[in-house]
């Protein structure tokens, strides 16, 4: 009967003290991800950061769609070409990234491409379509 006690008390004792860690570990990922700078931003914070001149502006789409209009500042780096993995190699690592494309899908799957490689990159939400659409000026 005592031992059963020690057993209980050990038991009970143990989730006390183990809770606490346990708990902390859960929420410390969701800490740091809430501090973390997100990865899709609307075209007004995005124009806000191309305007600062600290990121790298890169338009992922083919060459056509790029002489047909884009932002100024942008190089031209097409996501869809088969040499995409030599160009993005050449992204300057130490700098942010700013891409976009027309609607998002090719600069998100770069972004995923280039956050696996270790760089900090955000992409422009509704890509130049949304940017357009909320009269923020586009070059030829």
């Amino acid at each position: 009967m005592v031992s059963n006690m020690k057993h209980a008390f050990l038991l009970a004792f143990s989730s006390l003290v183990l809770s606490p860690c346990a708990l902390a570990q859960v929420q410390a990922p969701v800490q740091s991800a809430a501090k973390a700078a997100p990865q899709e931003l609307p075209p007004s914070e995005f124009q806000r950061l191309a305007a600062l001149g600290t990121h790298q502006l890169i338009d992922v789409r083919t060459p056509q769609e790029f002489s047909g209009g884009h932002l100024a500042g942008a190089i031209n780096l097409d996501w869809t070409a088969a040499d995409y993995e030599a160009a993005f190699s050449r992204i300057d690592a130490s700098r942010p990234v700013l891409l976009y494309c027309h609607s998002g899908g090719r600069s998100e799957q770069a972004l995923e491409h280039l956050v696996g490689k270790g760089y900090r990159v955000q992409h422009l939400e509704g890509g130049i379509a949304a940017w357009r659409k909320a009269g923020l000026v586009v070059v030829k």
